[in-house]
């Protein structure tokens, strides 16, 4: 019987067997089957997939499948497009991963760029819109390179990203990024990161972009005229075309090449930038550059494929005449001090010509309780304006100073001048030369007091060539002068043209 029960219990029990077997053949077969026809990692299917999402003719130099885990690893990467002489992209060895479950629903996980070189000149000019529906999770191109040429002798700007990630590219939603690259002009670290999107695929310059920046050490001397570190931080928010950035800078030292001089520089500032030009609005700039307080606002852009222009307003209604002009000066020790205020329209273009020949401005300033302080003046002027039976005179009287420049290739024109103090006023036009220091104005000196009386101020700078006019008349109150020389050692003198 139980031998019986036996031989009778085992083909009950085999068909279950067999069923379970079935069961694992067919989801394999099936899965074999999807696979199949759903793989995204064959040769042409990813090369299909990269052309279509660059709108680019991809070439592979090596490509490897990977079943586990499902991906691909393509080396000589090269992407081109019509119209371009040098390929837009090239990667040396790209590595793409995704699972199993992504493969049904157009997700890969990672895509890991090694050695990327990419030419902007090339995807500016392209006008394709991509395409492509595959989502990726994470997208790492660490030790990339963007190549932006440029019309000048110096060659292309290079950017050299030591990391940078894309995260939810093309998927539903924000795409987030961090990069931290060096930045070529002026030489310096940014680290930044954010999110920009949803794309917009018909105005891609209007998709929203949020994040923040920094800039660590960036040195100016690439500019030549200028010198110094600058540090920078700040957020920004808005679109490409639209972006609206706040933050700080902070210089040590801004330097003047010319004549090494240099004050610390800080401001606060508020812009609108447009990435996709590269123009910049400055809404308002809070500086402060040295004793000075400033008010900037104005503009940074380019014109007609013309170079950029740089277009300011500055308005200073608290600073130091010392520190306004000391970058200007070869002179280390001021010759004039005093309280300043002043309004400036300045224009600087770009350029390889010195930085006093390219700006121009016009401005309107006044300078209170000025004073000379070079200790030689103060002793000439002690002399000549000395009366019988005085021992030592003063000749350092505050005066005050108000007036209307303009500055063009390196020429200061005083349209009007004028200095004043308790006892007289003297008002010129005039030039003065940047790059020599050189002064030349013609003007006349107005006094109501005698000769006599001149112990100091500005009649006793002139009184010694102004002595012959009083001698004539004791009425005579108004006198041609010239000041020449130099800024830092001034002539004062009678008009050459009308001397007596």
């Amino acid at each position: 019987m139980r031998l019986t029960t036996a031989h009778h219990a085992l083909p009950r029990k085999f068909p279950r067997y067999l069923l379970l077997a079935s069961c694992i053949f067919g989801a394999v077969l099936v899965a074999a089957i999807l696979l199949d026809l759903y793989w995204p990692f064959s040769e042409s299917a990813v090369r299909k997939e990269l052309g279509s999402a660059a709108s680019a003719t991809v070439s592979f130099e090596h490509f490897h499948e990977r079943l586990f885990p499902p991906g691909c690893v393509a080396e000589g990467v090269v992407f081109e497009k019509i119209g371009t002489s040098v390929p837009v992209l090239t990667v040396e060895r790209l590595r793409i991963s995704s699972d199993f479950v992504g493969l049904f629903h157009h997700h890969i996980t990672l895509i890991h760029a090694e050695g990327m070189h990419v030419n902007w000149a090339g995807w500016r000019r392209s006008q394709d819109k991509p395409s492509g529906s595959t989502i990726v999770d994470r997208l790492v191109a660490d030790d990339a390179v963007l190549e932006i040429p440029r019309q000048s002798s110096q060659g292309a700007l290079r950017f050299r990203f030591h990391q940078f990630e894309l995260g939810n590219l093309r998927g539903p939603g924000q795409t987030s990024f961090r990069a931290v690259f060096e930045n070529p002009l002026p030489r310096g670290l940014i680290r930044a990161s954010g999110r920009f999107g949803p794309w917009n695929s018909s105005h891609p310059s209007q998709t929203a972009v949020e994040g923040q920046y920094s800039l660590e050490h960036a040195d100016l001397s690439v500019f030549h005229s200028i010198a110094g570190v600058v540090s920078s931080t700040g957020q920004f928010s808005g679109t490409f075309r639209q972006m609206y950035v706040e933050g700080k800078t902070e210089t040590p030292q801004l330097i003047a090449t010319k004549t090494q001089h240099g004050l610390p520089l800080k401001t606060d500032f508020s812009a609108i930038v447009d990435a996709t030009s590269g123009d910049v609005i400055l809404r308002q700039v809070k500086a402060q550059y040295g004793r000075d307080a400033l008010d900037i606002h104005g503009s940074i852009a380019r014109e007609k494929r013309r170079p950029r222009i740089a277009i300011l307003e500055i308005q200073c209604d608290r600073g130091r005449v010392e520190d306004t002009f000391y970058a200007f000066m070869h002179n280390p020790k001021p010759a004039l001090t005093g309280n300043i205020e002043f309004h400036v329209r300045l224009t600087i273009p770009g350029g390889k010509q010195p930085f006093e020949q390219r700006v121009s401005l016009e401005s309107d300033f006044r300078i209170e309780n000025a004073k000379f302080t070079r200790r030689e003046t103060q002793v000439e002027l002690s002399k000549i304006a000395e009366a019988p039976g005085q021992n030592r005179p003063d000749p350092v009287v505050p005066a005050s100073l108000h007036g209307k420049v303009s500055l063009e290739h390196g020429i200061a024109q005083f349209a009007f001048l004028a200095i004043e103090d308790q006892d007289a006023a003297a008002h010129f036009h005039g030039k003065y030369d940047l790059s020599g220091e050189r002064v030349d104005l013609h003007g006349q000196l107005k006094t109501e007091a005698s000769l006599t009386k001149t112990t100091h101020g500005i009649k006793a700078v002139f009184a010694k060539v102004i002595e012959p006019f009083f001698k004539k008349g004791a009425h005579v109150t108004v006198v041609p002068v010239h000041i020449g020389g130099t800024y830092s050692h001034p002539d004062f003198g009678l008009d050459p043209g009308q001397r007596m």
